[in-house]
């Protein structure tokens, strides 16, 4: 409680619990992915189902990079930036999840309020396009809100 009588809220918690309930919703979606049809689109201008699987599989993994990093760079002037990862059946595909699941509760583990209150920011080739404290962008990508 705080001082006037309110329940405190702790955000770590918050977040811990989002991931938990995200999860096995991404698990649900992603057992059902077609094998051996990554290319798939359901209409002309879709992107890949591969594609999309890929992404709901590594989400949690941007968790874990909004805590542990400062900043996110999505063309680096340096070299290519970040490579997703294959996979060819739904068993990698779900591993990918688990993983990245398990970095994610990892990283919520190791940190505090405080540090998801400090600034975090988005470049493109090292240009500032967005900073926010670190929790907002965990609100992004637990809610997919912006």
């Amino acid at each position: 409680m705080d001082g006037i009588g309110h329940q405190r809220f702790e955000l770590v918690a918050v977040f811990a619990q989002q991931l938990e309930r995200e999860v096995p919703i991404s698990r649900r979606v992603l057992e059902r992915v077609p094998e051996g049809r990554p290319d798939w689109k359901p209409h002309e201008k879709s992107m890949q189902l591969g594609y999309l699987a890929t992404l709901v599989a590594t989400m949690p993994s941007w968790l874990t990079m909004a805590i542990a990093q400062d900043t996110l760079d999505l063309a680096p002037t340096s070299g290519p930036g970040y490579k997703a990862p294959e996979w060819r059946t739904n068993a990698e595909l779900l591993g990918h999840l688990e993983a990245a699941a398990a970095s994610a509760r990892k990283a919520l583990a190791g940190t505090t309020d405080r540090h998801l209150a400090t600034a975090w920011r988005l470049l493109v080739a090292g240009r500032t396009v967005a900073e926010n404290p670190r929790h907002r962008q965990l609100s992004v990508v637990v809610q997919d809100r912006p």
